[in-house]
């Protein structure tokens, strides 16, 4: 028999006796006066008012189905980035792999060279690449989400692509 099994086998006897052990224990009750005193204390329920009735709206064609509009408040959830998760070491391995990929190899052999306090390190102009494509790639799937609102909502997406303006992004040297 496995250990798993012997596990699965104890749990499974023992579940009847630990019911009856719930079973047997007597419920907590709370005297009038406590519950009195503890309802004096919350603030008093008021049921929300019931919705006002909607006018539906028949649409010209039968297949299409109008849903009202729907507002979110609260914030986008963080992006899934997998370099949180990351050393600095291996975020600049990673880096230069890219960097390097990005090169054929006359060009990765005369850029691996610098001369100090003329021109950056390879591992600086890396990771500097790195994450230039990174902001790169979210600018484009960004634009991709802006293009498919377009196609409902052409006033949303005008005002996305204004908020999106890298003219209006704030500056490295900054």
């Amino acid at each position: 028999m496995k250990p798993g099994e012997l596990t699965a086998l104890c749990f499974a006897l023992s579940g009847p006796w630990s019911a009856q052990a719930l079973g047997d224990a007597p419920a907590l009750k709370t005297s009038p006066r406590l519950r009195e005193e503890i309802r004096a204390v919350l603030p008093q329920f008021t049921p929300s008012p019931a919705p006002a009735a909607r006018e539906a709206v028949v649409p010209d064609d039968p297949d299409l189905l109008k849903l009202p509009k729907l507002v979110v408040k609260e914030k986008r959830l963080p992006a899934n980035d997998p370099d949180v998760w990351l050393t600095d070491r291996a975020i600049q391995q990673k880096s230069l792999a890219a960097y390097r990929d990005s090169m054929t190899d006359l060009e990765w052999a005369l850029n691996k060279w610098f001369i100090p306090l003329i021109s950056p390190p390879a591992s600086a102009r890396a990771r500097q690449y790195y994450e230039g494509r990174k902001l790169r790639d979210e600018i484009d799937r960004l634009n991709n989400i802006v293009q498919t609102i377009d196609r409902t909502d052409p006033k949303e997406a005008a005002r996305l692509r204004r908020a999106l303006d890298p003219r209006k992004l704030p500056k490295d040297d900054d």
